[in-house]
């Protein structure tokens, strides 16, 4: 393989989003208290997998749109087939539910049913709109609880859970905004069926509840509320990006995901 068809592969799989899929479930049992090294990591590698199955399987239904909207990408720009597409999505699949399964059985189970949805999600419930956002989020949300699952103690991270999925919707959402001239007409989203406004209004709400839900923290621990200011900057400053109808609030979301994380380290109980 060449160095640029592996490039290229590792852009279809999306690998920042595989290394902070991998890093939920190592933050997910840290959160807990930690626990097997080894089955943590199982269970980060068997995450990233699942999330490189995601991926490609969303680019391999989003090809047509993709050559109008994001032509530079890997299955649009011809530079990955999409045999090899379907074959990494598909080897991906079975590899993170084998190694779920061997970090911890009941895993598993769950990750045949996380597979089922992401392979569902791209030609039926994506076009349901927001329940589609919703079903994203939800997905996205959960290499938290793999971490606290794997380490025996999945109810401790169901609180990291519960805050990740609005901010997960409101990138989501945002995400469909930046790509609702290029889905008119083909996909309905929440911006193309609900209209731009009802959208950005989704969008605020879930930043607000995603704001609301560190609160708690916030006032129980002084250094956690500290620490949380620049992701809280960053949502509002997203969301005032989408609000002007500017693009570029995903990656703002994303760096929030990333400075959220960052905050919570001073905040274990």
């Amino acid at each position: 393989m060449s160095a640029r068809s592996a490039d290229a592969l590792l852009r279809l799989a999306r690998w920042p989003n595989v290394l902070l899929a991998a890093t939920g479930v190592a933050f997910g049992a840290w959160w807990v208290g930690w626990g097997d090294g080894a089955r943590i990591a199982l269970a980060a590698l068997g995450a990233a997998c699942l999330t490189v199955t995601a991926n490609a399987w969303n680019d391999l239904a989003d090809i047509d749109i993709d050559r109008r909207a994001h032509p530079e990408r890997p299955l649009p720009s011809g530079l990955v087939s999409a045999r090899a597409a379907r074959r990494l999505a598909g080897t991906a699949g079975v590899a993170g539910v084998a190694l779920e399964a061997l970090g911890a059985p009941p895993l598993a189970a769950l990750s045949v049913l996380v597979v089922a949805l992401m392979y569902a999600y791209s030609p039926w419930i994506k076009r349901t709109g927001l329940p589609g956002n919703i079903v994203v989020a939800v997905l996205a949300s959960l290499p938290f609880l793999y971490g606290g699952w794997v380490v025996g103690h999945p109810r401790g991270a169901i609180v990291l859970v519960m805050i990740a999925v609005p901010l997960h919707l409101a990138r989501e959402i945002a995400k469909d905004l930046d790509d609702a001239p290029a889905d008119a007409g083909s996909r309905r989203t929440l911006p193309v069926s609900a209209g731009v406004s009802a959208a950005i209004a989704v969008l605020a709400v879930a930043s607000l509840a995603f704001l609301l839900l560190l609160v708690p923290f916030a006032t129980a621990r002084p250094r956690f509320a500290a620490a949380a200011i620049p992701a809280a900057a960053l949502v509002l400053y997203a969301v005032a990006i989408a609000v002007r109808g500017h693009r570029g609030s995903p990656l703002v979301f994303k760096l929030a995901m990333l400075c959220t994380m960052a905050a919570f380290l001073t905040a274990r109980p």
